[in-house]
């Protein structure tokens, strides 16, 4: 059995997962040569090449299939898949696209993937991202954060790399939705959720952890760097909500990942730090230093 066809689960580099994928499947498509890609992809491309590295290869196959492969193992299936594709594209005469060369070659060839349907990609793609995001917010929903802090926390201790938690909560509320009904208090959810979004690189991870909370996760992050991020969207969200009635600010709390931490523990000294963030004033950062 070749490298590429052993099953995921008995590779020795299992816990090599990356983390899930943040590229659409237009630019794995574009990444695939169906199409030229405009100058903004390039440039998107060029910098999850640089941030991922290998683990590009991984994130692409999680787009393609909901699958999660080790990075080295997902670059040769990548090859293996591209390869399948001309061999199919010369027996029927015609391309038979990225996805169903991907789904033939890993249900058919290699034995990757078993008893597997097909779905209209449209479809799929909304169902994938239902399924994992808030949908008020449009952030990752509590439980998929929870699962994605399991994974990148076990990930970032196995190889002594750097990871940071945040936790923030929006100042006062309940008062806001006491004065201005509920409907307000979700649009300032929406554009604070949107606010946080635009700080975070491709690699890191934000969540509505719950009522008026969030969560952001830091890959290869030091706590010093993720204070330096969350004093950034701290500033502007008070910015952007200072001409308007709601006057909303934000509380965060920053712990960085420690050696016998699991993701409760991570998460507790993050929640410490937010409530001290809390108890002194509000519209503060705390911990991290």
């Amino acid at each position: 059995m070749t490298r590429s066809a052993m099953p995921a689960e008995t590779t020795p580099d299992m816990q090599e997962l990356a983390q899930r994928s943040t590229v659409d499947l237009r630019l794995v498509n574009a990444m695939a040569g169906e199409r030229e890609m405009n100058a903004r992809e390039q440039q998107m491309v060029d910098k999850l090449k640089s941030e991922r590295g290998e683990g590009l290869f991984s994130d692409m196959l999680y787009t393609l299939t909901r699958r999660n492969f080790p990075s080295r193992q997902a670059k040769t299936l990548w090859a293996d898949i591209t390869g399948h594709r001309v061999n199919l594209k010369k027996l029927l005469g015609r391309d038979p696209g990225l996805s169903l060369a991907a789904h033939d070659y890993l249900t058919n060839v290699s034995g990757l993937m078993r008893n597997v349907g097909m779905i209209e990609e449209g479809k799929f793609n909304l169902l994938a991202t239902v399924a994992v995001h808030d949908g008020l917010t449009g952030l990752y929903d509590k439980t998929t954060f929870a699962q994605m802090l399991k994974d990148e926390l076990e990930r970032a201790l196995r190889y002594g790399r750097p990871l940071t938690l945040i936790m923030a909560d929006i100042d006062h509320f309940k008062h806001l939705n006491d004065t201005y009904g509920h409907a307000d208090g979700d649009v300032v959810l929406a554009q604070v959720a949107d606010i946080i979004r635009k700080h975070c690189r491709s690699t890191d991870v934000a969540g509505r952890f719950g009522g008026e909370e969030f969560a952001v996760l830091l890959p290869e992050s030091t706590p010093e760097t993720g204070r330096i991020f969350a004093e950034r969207v701290r500033v502007s969200v008070e910015s952007h909500f200072a001409d308007t009635p709601y006057k909303t600010t934000l509380s965060l709390g920053v712990a960085g990942a420690q050696t016998g931490d699991d993701a409760t523990t991570l998460t507790k000294r993050a929640d410490a730090a937010l409530y001290e963030a809390k108890n002194g004033g509000r519209n503060r950062v705390c911990g991290g230093a």
